[in-house]
């Protein structure tokens, strides 16, 4: 039975050559190709829907594969691959293979008019009905809680340093995003000094318009109350890791180098899981987030968007637009401070840090 998704090296050449071209970076002497500003996650979700056509068209419409690529787009033929996807998975991935699809030979081909392949994605679109997340979300503040829970946990001392160092920086992780929820590819790749820089204030994280997924500069303060906590971790549990000071990387891993994205949402799948039941996934604490504001505070719903970096606007508002998250991070940070306050009577904290130090 042949695969339905075909390997990269079984391309056709001209398929090779017209994908190697679009996903070209550009340089300073010459623009890269249509998709070259793509992430990597981007680019291996697209191809793998591109992958899926060629393995639709392998197993059943062989002889089209002699067409340049473009040539083999039809109307007819999206409409059979179509029908086959709609009997093989959900209507949610049907529209996400073609969705993706047309990103692909969009590029490859970008001279050719694909409105109608935009418009059968738009269609499909509508065909797919949103999971109901409500009952797996919870308040902010309780996810704020669950991370200064496992951090006070830490300090006890009870575990091994390795394990309490995990330990730690898991509870620092969930905390900071509840407070920040910056997307998964953000939050993987903090860098100390690069994207976690301290001032006179606190601490903020920053991240250039290269490194985000709408491409516009991100700049969070974070809330006071985060500052000690962080300090600890800098000073006195990641340099538990191996290797720690070998790499700049916020999140060290217990195997060296930097903690993988994969391997974050794992630890906070895990804890959030215990915690209550079910759990929660790196997207889904913004989906906390925002409804949390919106409850909280439902005159001020709107900063939900500006403090979650949801803009399109061009380069000359982004910087009102920073201005705006800044005040919306204000705003959130006063609500967060409340339940600060009353937890560190809690774990009896003093100014934010466990009076218990560990044993070595």
């Amino acid at each position: 039975m042949k695969r339905k998704l075909l390997p990269y090296k079984q391309w056709p050449s001209q398929d090779l050559m017209a994908w190697e071209e679009a996903i070209r970076a550009g340089d300073f002497l010459s623009d890269g190709g249509a998709g070259g500003h793509w992430s990597d996650g981007s680019k291996r979700t697209i191809r793998a829907a591109y992958r899926r056509w060629l393995g639709y068209l392998t197993k059943n419409e062989l002889e089209v594969l002699q067409l340049p690529p473009a040539d083999r787009v039809t109307p007819d033929r999206l409409a059979r691959y179509v029908a086959l996807l709609q009997a093989e998975v959900t209507p949610a991935g049907v529209h996400n293979y073609v969705k993706h699809f047309r990103d692909a030979i969009g590029v490859m081909a970008p001279d050719d008019d694909w409105r109608w392949l935009h418009e059968l994605a738009r269609r499909l679109g509508y065909l797919v009905i949103p999971r109901n997340k409500r009952p797996r979300m919870v308040s902010s503040h309780a996810l704020v809680e669950l991370g200064l829970d496992l951090m006070a946990s830490a300090d006890e001392g009870k575990l091994r340093d390795l394990e309490l160092a995990i330990l730690y920086r898991d509870g620092l992780i969930i905390a900071l995003l509840a407070s920040r929820p910056v997307r998964r590819r953000n939050l993987a790749g903090i860098r100390i000094g690069v994207n976690l820089l301290k001032d006179t204030t606190g601490y903020r994280l920053r991240f250039e318009a290269h490194e985000t997924k709408t491409h516009t500069l991100l700049e969070h303060p974070l809330p006071d109350w985060l500052t000690p906590y962080i300090k600890r971790y800098l000073q006195e549990y990641r340099v538990l890791f191996p290797g720690a000071g070998d790499h700049d990387g916020l999140w060290a891993s217990a195997k060296g180098g930097m903690l993988g994205s994969q391997a974050i949402y794992d630890r906070v799948s895990r804890h959030t899981q215990d915690a209550f039941g079910h759990s929660i996934n790196l997207h889904l604490f913004r989906d906390c987030v925002a409804t949390t504001i919106a409850l909280d505070d439902p005159e001020h719903v709107h900063i939900a968007a500006d403090l979650l970096g949801h803009s399109t606007l061009e380069f000359t508002q982004r910087h009102y637009i920073q201005a705006q998250t800044r005040e919306a991070c204000a705003t959130y940070q006063d609500t967060l401070q409340d339940l600060h306050r009353s937890l560190q009577q809690k774990h009896s904290i003093d100014g934010g840090l466990h009076p218990k130090s560990i044993k070595r």
